[in-house]
């Protein structure tokens, strides 16, 4: 638990450092199983190699409370995208570090970035029944499309499209 103020930063991670990206999405994956479409087993068998991959489909932020890693948003594209779209996805912040701002910080910090970019269009998921992410996603000016996607074997049964416009 965050019992102080602390300053928050936000990093984009290098291919070189696809180990991090292993050990959050693996830690998220023991802490939250239920809040996102793979499994821990599944991501632990990944290799090297499969993680370097991930890099390949966008980048991943990470943000910082000091020297600890606090969370991780990724902002990647499917190969048939524009360049002024993308997907957030992976959204995860530590449980000692929830409720105090710090996916508001990395969200913000993110989008910032990426509108700078050149991006316009902004997507995500949201697994049904997750209405702390869903009201922080509304907080930031995302629509809900009514767009839903089955997803059998889910405890959420189904998950739906948003979107941001940037500019």
């Amino acid at each position: 638990m965050v019992s102080t103020p602390v300053d928050f930063k936000v990093e984009v991670l290098t291919e070189q450092e696809w180990w991090v990206l292993r050990d959050l999405r693996l830690t998220a994956l023991k802490d939250y199983p239920t809040a996102f479409l793979s499994s821990y087993e599944r991501e632990e068998a990944y290799g090297e190699r499969r993680w370097r991959e991930e890099f390949v489909r966008g980048e991943w932020n990470v943000i910082r409370a000091g020297e600890r890693r606090a969370g991780l948003l990724g902002v990647t594209r499917l190969p048939d995208m524009p360049l002024q779209e993308c997907y957030l996805e992976y959204m995860w912040v530590d449980p000692g570090f929830r409720r105090h701002g710090v996916a508001s910080d990395l969200l913000r910090t993110v989008l910032d970035r990426i509108g700078d970019l050149g991006v316009l269009t902004v997507l995500l998921y949201i697994l049904a029944g997750n209405d702390d992410a869903r009201r922080l996603y509304e907080r930031f000016g995302f629509q809900h499309t009514n767009e839903w996607q089955e997803l059998p074997g889910h405890p959420a049964g189904r998950e739906e499209k948003m979107w941001l416009r940037l500019a």
